[in-house]
């Protein structure tokens, strides 16, 4: 099945990243570049789990609560 592209207005983000990388990059380059922006994303999401925590305290009986009523939830398949 292909996927069909649906049109999407680019954010600020995506139009400067698309400005700034518009040239050739080695692949080490290109896998440093993923990792600084996985790691850029991940720093954001600790930030917003961390203001979440502190508004709104989740208790580990929470998080097993989630766990077991998740109706979507699937083993993990590489």
């Amino acid at each position: 099945m292909e996927a069909q592209a649906m049109p999407q207005k680019l954010t600020e983000a995506q139009l400067m990243l698309l400005k700034l990388f518009s040239r050739e990059m080695p692949p080490e380059a290109i896998k440093e570049l993923n990792r600084l922006l996985v790691e850029f994303y991940d720093n954001l999401v600790q930030m917003e789990l961390e203001k979440l925590q502190a508004t709104k305290p989740v208790t580990q009986a929470d998080l097993d609560r989630l766990q077991k009523t998740h109706p979507k939830r699937r083993p993990y398949q590489p």
